[in-house]
Parts: C-alpha cells; sequence; structure tokens
C-alpha cells in the first residue's frame, strides 16, 4: 500500500530516484478506483508510489499546482518529470509510467 506524506516528510521521501505522487482527496471517487493499480504497483516493485490528501496537506496541493484530483506527478530526485490530471485505467497508467522513463 502506498505511504501517504505530509508536509514534514513530502520532500525527504522524493529526493532520490524516480517516485510517482498521487494527489487525492477522501472523496474522489476516480482516486478509489485508481488506489488498488497504484497498490500493485508500489508492491510489485515498479516504482515508489506515495499519496498526498490534499484536503490535509494543502500546502503541498498548492505548492506543486494541483487543480484536480486525482493528479499524478512523477519525481525524480524532487524534480517534477511528468503530471498527469484524472483517472488511468492500468494500460494507461503504465502507458504514462513508460514514457516518463519511470517503468519499463
Amino acid at each position: 500500500m502506498a505511504k501517504v506524506l505530509h508536509e514534514d516528510d513530502f520532500t525527504q521521501e522524493i529526493a532520490e530516484g524516480k517516485t510517482l505522487v498521487e494527489f487525492y482527496s477522501d472523496r474522489c471517487v476516480p482516486c478509489k478506483r485508481m488506489s488498488p493499480l497504484l497498490a500493485q504497483l508500489d508492491e510489485d516493485g515498479v516504482i515508489p508510489v506515495y499519496k498526498v490528501n490534499i484536503v490535509h496537506s494543502r500546502s503541498l496541493a498548492v505548492e506543486h499546482e494541483v487543480q484536480s484530483t486525482p493528479t499524478l506527478i512523477v519525481f525524480e530526485n524532487g524534480r517534477e518529470l511528468a503530471r498527469n490530471h484524472g483517472f488511468l485505467n492500468k494500460a494507461k497508467l503504465y502507458q504514462f509510467l513508460q514514457e516518463a522513463g519511470a517503468a519499463e
């Protein structure tokens, strides 16, 4: 299962290597539908997956200019590589990661 990040640990967790962060809210139905897909990515070791609740960590959402949920951002060594807004099925999720150079 993906770890939920907050302001105090966000920068440290995304500082090294490639990571995928989902900005979500508890009321977001597409976020709930994507949750098992993201958990599977993390469990399979495809890419470390983290989650940020935009209600509880509003400053991170503002800092990263998150306008809608779900928003997926691939980071490499703390820098944004790629971004997607909205639901992705499994095939589209892998395509997004491949285009970002984060999955084979």
